[in-house]
């Protein structure tokens, strides 16, 4: 017998599992992308604060505004007043943004996402 001859390819079993794995790839990659576009923008948003003039002497309330005005140009929504956090000790003023997005994958499984910016501004 001459079976090595005879085998042409992947069965219909294959390619069926071979496109199930692409559709997943495809999903979550779909569901990830915009999730992680938003965090690139809070990264940006949060960096340009370190060219703004005199923001080591801005109230925190006002630089809170300043970036949820930032976000709100970049539309991001994932982000509230309560995920900033300000902290003025030892000649340095710390601005963290801190947040997670949860977003719904297939049915009852979701997609949970945490991210965690900071910088560091010297005080005067």
């Amino acid at each position: 017998m001459n079976l090595i001859g005879r085998q042409k390819g992947m069965t219909s079993i294959g390619w069926v599992l071979v496109f199930m794995l692409i559709a997943v790839v495809t999903l979550v990659t779909l569901k990830l992308l915009p999730i992680y576009l938003d965090g690139f923008a809070v990264k940006s948003s949060l960096a340009s604060l370190k060219n703004e003039h005199n923001i080591s002497n801005t109230p925190p309330n006002k630089i809170k505004t300043m970036l949820l005005k930032r976000f709100d140009i970049n539309t991001v929504t994932d982000v509230t007043k309560d995920d900033i956090y300000i902290d003025k000790s030892q000649g340095m003023m710390t601005i963290e943004v801190e947040y997670e997005v949860r977003d719904k994958l297939v049915g009852n499984i979701d997609v949970v996402v945490m991210f965690n910016e900071k910088i560091e501004v010297p005080t005067n």
